[in-house]
C-alpha cells in the first residue's frame, strides 16, 4: 500500500509516514469527511495498533471506528484545536440529541426549542474571552440567567441538561404560583381567549384555570421526556 493507492480512495494530508485520511466529497456525508489517522510502514497501513495491507480492510476498520465514537468523527480531527472540538460537540448535542434549532437574534446565533405548549428555551454558545480555550454556555429564563464555562464537552452537556431541567421546573413553579393566588371566583371572571378557527373572529373563549392547568401538564410532560 502506497500514498498513491490511498489517494485513489481518500484525500490525504501528511508529507511523511503519518497521514490523515479524509473521504472524497462523494463519500463524505457531512462536514470535512475526516475518517482517521494512519501510519504507512513497510507498504502497510497501521491504524489503531493493527496493520492492514488491503484498502477495503482498512476502510472497514475506519468505518467501525467511526461507529464506535459518541461524537461526530469530524470532531476528532487533529487539525482542529480542543476549543473547536468542544464547541462542535456541544452544538451537536443541542441540535441532534435535544432537538434545538439554530436561529439568528440580530447578529447573535442562538439555539432554541419549544418546551411544552407555549414556552421557549434558548442557549447561547460563545468562546469565553477571559478564559482562553474555554466555551461559555448560557441561557435565560425570566429573571434567571444561567452561565457556565467549560473546557470539555462532557461538562458542557451536563450543564445543558441541568439548565434545561431547572428552567422547566421554574416554568412549572411559576404556573403553580399563579394558580395558587387565583381562587375559583377570580379565575371564572378572567376572560381568556385562544386562537381558533371555530368562529369568524378567529378566537375562542376558554376557562382560564383549565387553560393554565393544561399548560402546566404540558410543561411537566416535557420535563419527563
Amino acid at each position: 500500500m502506497t500514498r498513491k493507492d490511498l489517494k485513489e480512495k481518500y484525500n490525504i494530508i501528511g508529507e511523511n509516514a503519518d497521514i490523515q485520511l479524509f473521504r472524497k466529497s462523494e463519500d463524505a456525508h457531512t462536514g470535512i469527511g475526516y475518517c482517521g489517522n494512519i501510519t504507512l510502514k513497510n507498504g502497510k497501513a497501521v491504524f489503531n495498533g493493527k496493520t492492514y495491507s488491503d484498502l477495503d480492510a482498512l476502510d472497514d476498520a475506519l468505518r467501525e471506528w467511526e461507529k464506535s465514537l459518541y461524537y461526530p468523527v469530524d470532531t476528532y480531527c487533529p487539525m482542529y484545536n480542543s476549543g473547536w472540538q468542544v464547541e462542535s460537540r456541544i452544538i451537536w448535542y443541542l441540535t441532534e440529541k435535544m432537538g434545538f434549532k439554530a436561529a439568528h437574534r440580530g447578529w447573535d446565533l442562538v439555539y432554541e426549542r419549544p418546551i411544552g405548549p407555549s414556552f421557549n428555551l434558548e442557549f447561547f454558545i460563545d468562546r469565553d474571552k477571559i478564559l482562553d480555550g474555554k466555551i461559555c454556555v448560557s441561557s435565560k429564563y425570566g429573571e434567571y440567567h444561567f452561565r457556565t464555562t467549560v473546557d470539555n464537552a462532557e461538562d458542557g452537556i451536563t450543564a445543558i441538561n441541568t439548565i434545561v431541567n431547572t428552567s422547566v421546573l421554574e416554568m412549572a413553579k411559576d404556573m403553580v404560583d399563579t394558580l395558587s393566588v387565583c381562587d375559583n371566583n377570580v379565575t371564572s371572571e378572567i376572560e381568556t381567549y385562544i386562537p381558533s378557527n371555530k368562529n369568524i373572529f378567529g378566537f375562542q373563549e376558554v376557562n382560564f384555570k383549565e387553560l393554565m392547568i393544561a399548560h402546566l401538564e404540558g410543561v411537566l410532560q416535557a420535563l419527563k421526556s
